[in-house]
């Protein structure tokens, strides 16, 4: 069936896990995935040929299970996307009290929780709006593929990064224990975990949704499987429901049924069927993002519950004029050549959904990579290229992870795409040199170097490209030159 050869094995292993459970693993991650086999077939005490055949098998399912387990992405934090969080708070909730029937809960989904921040982040809202206890009915599910993170979710137990978003008026919805916070009663016994892949028929549960939060997982899945998900997901939302995605995981080109709303510069979609969402106007006795809960009750006893969330006219919004995204994108080069990857970022939030193009993921995928996000810069760019296969940052950034991975011959591939589309790149040039040169390929590696030292002519050497000074990408042009003209590298 498939020899001993990790390399060999590991194409197919790929597909299978992309095929089972959406987890496509592009190329920079081959080492990590032939790595984890190995480890994998030692640990059961069989010849990689022999783990080959127990991944397809009929027994096998556990396995493929487990190997799924190790190479998902599990990271997350509680409030994640603050904006997103305060829409839920401010409009969203209040929108769903008037347009609700009284006595019926309040219903969430947290898909692909991992380990849980996010579907807990939704109850604490929700304990924002409704009182601790709630005046109404809320029911929340966090949902993930692995039993291991899903553990910890039902342990509520947080510590470090995961918490640099949780502000003082959530703070009286945990409690101190040790070094970290346990998340409190009130807020576990609102949210329910469970074990749910994603690709698999939706649970019995989803149906008739408000609110579905799902954020940082689409965009790991490949085209295809993103948009059969996302349809699944708008059958399962109620007239009027929410679907709140990450920034990359816009649905331009992929899905259009839903309403794009707009949200005080907050992008959500929203089932068409159905009145509005409410924009409450804050009164003098609140701030409008500073809302603090009632104070905690002593001995972990439940706050008096508070009035349900005022439910107001819709207002009228000021706005200023729309920037064009070509705008933003231009503004966004510069901030990322300056060095402000992140300000870039928070700028292309601003673009609305239907105007993020892949020329805007590229972009996003390349800060992704500059700040060492390298599976979301990788997501991003195969989502840019799936739309548009003309996207050349796309490719460099592709080209570029595959280099850092070790994947040479991969990596030369994508950044031949990319100088067929931008031949006058010295970044491109350079990497594909570097490319060539790991694969022994030296008089096309002496090509590419001598390529971008002509395009680097009168470019000031402090001048950063894609990250990295002329002046830098020179000198090692250069260097690598000398070295293979005195045949020091083969």
């Amino acid at each position: 069936m498939m020899g001993d050869d990790l390399a060999a094995q590991w194409p197919r292993i790929r597909d299978r896990l992309a095929e089972r459970f959406g987890l496509y693993l592009d190329d920079s991650r081959t080492s990590q995935g032939q790595s984890l086999i190995a480890g994998r077939s030692r640990m059961l005490n069989l010849s990689p040929a022999a783990y080959g055949r127990l991944l397809f098998s009929d027994g096998g399912a556990g396995e493929l299970y487990s190997l799924a387990e190790y190479l998902a992405n599990h990271e997350t934090q509680f409030f994640r996307n603050p904006a997103h969080f305060r829409v839920l708070r401010d409009y969203v909730f209040p929108s769903l009290q008037r347009d609700r029937p009284a006595l019926r809960p309040i219903r969430c989904w947290s898909a692909g929780c991992a380990t849980g921040e996010e579907a807990y982040s939704i109850a604490m809202t929700a304990l924002q709006c409704w009182g601790a206890p709630p005046t109404r009915p809320v029911n929340i599910w966090g949902t993930d593929l692995s039993h291991v993170v899903l553990d910890r979710a039902r342990q509520g137990l947080y510590r470090g990064r995961t918490l640099t978003n949780v502000q003082p008026s959530y703070r009286p919805f945990f409690e101190p224990n040790g070094d970290g916070l346990q998340v409190g009663a009130l807020a576990r016994s609102l949210v329910q975990f469970e074990q749910h892949n994603l690709l698999d028929p939706l649970p019995p549960w989803s149906n008739e949704l408000d609110v579905i939060f799902c954020q940082n997982v689409t965009i790991y899945f490949q085209l295809a499987t993103c948009k059969q998900l996302i349809e699944r997901m708008y059958n399962a939302l109620s007239p009027g429901g929410y679907l709140l995605l990450g920034f990359s995981e816009s649905l331009w080109g992929i899905f259009d049924k839903f309403e794009t709303v707009d949200l005080d510069g907050a992008f959500i979609y929203r089932k068409t069927e159905g009145p509005p969402p409410a924009r409450p106007r804050p009164s003098a006795s609140r701030a409008p993002r500073g809302d603090a809960p009632p104070p905690a009750a002593p001995s972990g006893q439940p706050r008096s519950p508070r009035p349900a969330p005022p439910v107001r006219p819709v207002l009228p919004v000021r706005r200023p004029p729309p920037v064009q995204a070509s705008n933003h994108l231009e503004t966004a080069r510069e901030l990322r050549a300056a060095g402000e990857q992140r300000q870039a970022l928070a700028l292309l939030a601003q673009v609305p959904p239907d105007e993020r193009s892949p020329a805007v993921l590229a972009l996003s995928a390349q800060l992704h990579a500059d700040l060492g996000q390298r599976e979301q810069a990788a997501a991003e760019a195969r989502r840019a290229l799936e739309l548009d296969v003309m996207q050349d940052a796309a490719y460099l950034v592709l080209g570029m992870l595959e280099l850092a991975g070790g994947a040479w011959l991969e990596a030369s591939r994508h950044l031949e795409r990319a100088l067929y589309l931008v031949p006058q790149s010295p970044t491109v040039s350079f990497y594909l040199a570097e490319s060539y040169r790991h694969q022994g390929r030296v008089p096309a590696a002496q090509r590419e170097y001598r390529n971008t030292l002509r395009k680097l002519i009168g470019l000031a050497p402090t001048i950063v490209l894609d990250g990295v000074a002329a002046g830098w990408i020179q000198s090692t042009c250069q260097r690598w030159l000398a070295a293979m003209e005195q045949g020091l590298e083969a």
